[in-house]
């Protein structure tokens, strides 16, 4: 039987899979690693932790799955997209990653929105924000110079792990397209933007296709991850583009609801919207663009709530504590800003809040505002697709929270849109597996394989009574964003004077 191995290094844990070339997932596996945070707002990783990471987790699979090596005939590779991975000339790391939980470099975002955020947008489809590469680069270079220097290259998480698999520094278009040098238009870095940026150029690599082989596994590689060497290697995705394609969101219209730490809301386009409080990037289709956005602690709020509340207590156990509560928890709203916002409010500076605590307020109201804060925090981006003019006719579900009937039922009530969970829970890794596989040519076209394979496990409609009181609820959600966005900064700023 012949295989293909995805990998996906995600924030907190390394996910593989074996799957046939029809996208039947043989075996999966997951290994965690840590995420450190030196100093508030900041988040950081040792890559070598994601090679560890995959290492243990590729063997364990194989063991598991009770295959020969020679099974395995492409390997596609994903990660959390922006990480800052710097790499000397001998390909050594310079430092400790800084991945896109990070928002220390807010400061440069305000250089930048003052500078060139006009171009930026138009270019790139973005706005100015500090989860991304381009603002932590001129942050190391205006407080860490000597990091700077000493890089050959920067590499994000998946530019890191094909550079440990195939020796090569190269970027794919989809994971690249996320960085605000890319220009959509071109499917290139727009030396304009660099310049604007004040970097060295040769700090952002050569791109490839998310199809193109770019190499064979290493001797090292292969020896590392028990493995025969030579297995082509493609340029594989970005973990959002990877996932959309895993669970056969491929067609205009379509639109993607991946969540775990974070979250991310994408709806695949022909072409690219502009709208500043979106993000556009290429999927790892051609001729395909995700337009929506990204939330910085969807699964992290559950977890951050968990450790307050009882960590004696497991994540079924603080559904269950959430179900106690009726919908609208007791009159508490919670905005889930733990690590600043991405989508749609883009600010490094604001920060968790629960409104309207009264002394009724009980622990199962607290877990149950938390998720329904995160599925406000998916119809705020769905409410700005929508009025961007983007027709929205499904959105399809996968992730670790989508495994809570409540918490489903919740994003259901609050959107008012059905929301369709996948019966398979590979995810990103399963996408991976299918570039490769129409990467070395077993199979045509990897967005049709993956509709053919993709099936939905339960439809959650919208009950019409709850999304009423979800209805009436939103509109304040929404304006508590805008009535502290001052006062959020002000208090970031006191408390690192």
């Amino acid at each position: 039987m012949e295989l293909l191995l995805g990998i996906d290094i995600g924030t907190t844990n390394v996910k593989a899979v074996l799957a046939t070339p029809e996208g039947q997932v043989i075996a999966q596996a997951s290994v965690s690693y840590p995420l450190a945070h030196p100093r508030p707002g900041w988040a950081e990783q040792d890559p070598a932790d994601w090679w560890q990471g995959a290492v243990q987790v590729v063997r364990t699979l194989v063991a598991r799955a009770d295959v020969r090596p020679e099974q395995i005939q492409g390997i596609g590779v994903s990660g959390q997209g922006c990480a800052v991975t710097l790499l000397d000339g001998r390909g050594r790391v310079v430092r400790p990653a800084i991945i896109w939980m990070d928002s220390r470099a807010e400061p440069q975002c305000d250089v930048l929105r003052a500078r060139c955020a006009d171009v930026i947008l138009q270019r790139n489809g973005k706005q100015p924000s500090p989860y991304n590469a381009d603002p932590s680069l001129m942050w190391l270079r205006d407080h860490e110079p000597e990091s700077l220097a000493a890089a050959q290259v920067s590499l994000t998480t998946t530019g890191y792990m094909n550079f440990r698999l195939t020796g090569r520094p190269v970027e794919n278009l989809s994971d690249a397209s996320i960085l605000f040098a890319f220009d959509l238009a071109t499917e290139s870095w727009s030396e304009e933007l660099i310049h604007c940026f004040g970097l060295p150029r040769h700090l952002y690599p050569q791109l490839v296709r998310c199809q193109e082989v770019i190499g064979p596994l290493t001797q090292q590689a292969a020896a590392d991850l028990g493995l025969r060497p030579g297995i082509p290697v493609v340029g594989g995705g970005e973990d959002t583009s990877s996932a959309g394609l895993a669970i056969g969101v491929v067609s205009p219209g379509q639109a993607l609801l991946s969540l775990g730490t974070a979250g991310t809301l994408y709806t695949v386009q022909d072409e690219p919207v502009v709208d500043r409080h979106l993000i556009a990037f290429l999927h790892v289709l051609e001729g395909q663009i995700l337009l929506g956005g990204s939330m910085t602690a969807v699964g992290a709020s559950l977890a951050w709530c968990r450790r307050w509340i009882g960590e004696e207590l497991d994540y079924q156990a603080l559904v269950t504590l959430a179900a106690q509560s009726r919908p609208g928890a007791g009159g508490l709203l919670y905005l889930p800003y733990l690590s600043g916002e991405l989508q749609p409010i883009n600010d490094g500076y604001a920060r968790g809040l629960f409104f309207g605590l009264n002394m009724g307020t009980d622990r199962s109201d607290l877990v149950r505002a938390v998720l329904e804060g995160t599925a406000f925090a998916i119809r705020h981006n769905l409410q700005v697709t929508l009025d961007a003019g983007v027709a929205v006719h499904e959105i399809r579900a996968v992730g670790g929270p989508t495994r809570s009937r409540l918490w489903c039922q919740i994003i259901a009530d609050v959107t008012g849109q059905p929301v369709s969970v996948l019966a398979e829970g590979a995810g990103a890794p399963l996408g991976n597996a299918l570039l490769a596989a129409a990467g070395i040519g077993l199979i045509a076209d990897a967005g049709a394989t993956a509709r053919r394979a993709a099936r939905v496990q339960e439809l959650f409609a919208p009950d019409p009574e709850a999304h009423a009181l979800y209805d009436r609820l939103f509109p304040i959600y929404r304006s508590l964003y805008p009535a502290l966005k001052e006062q959020f900064a002000a208090l970031v700023r006191a408390a690192q004077a």
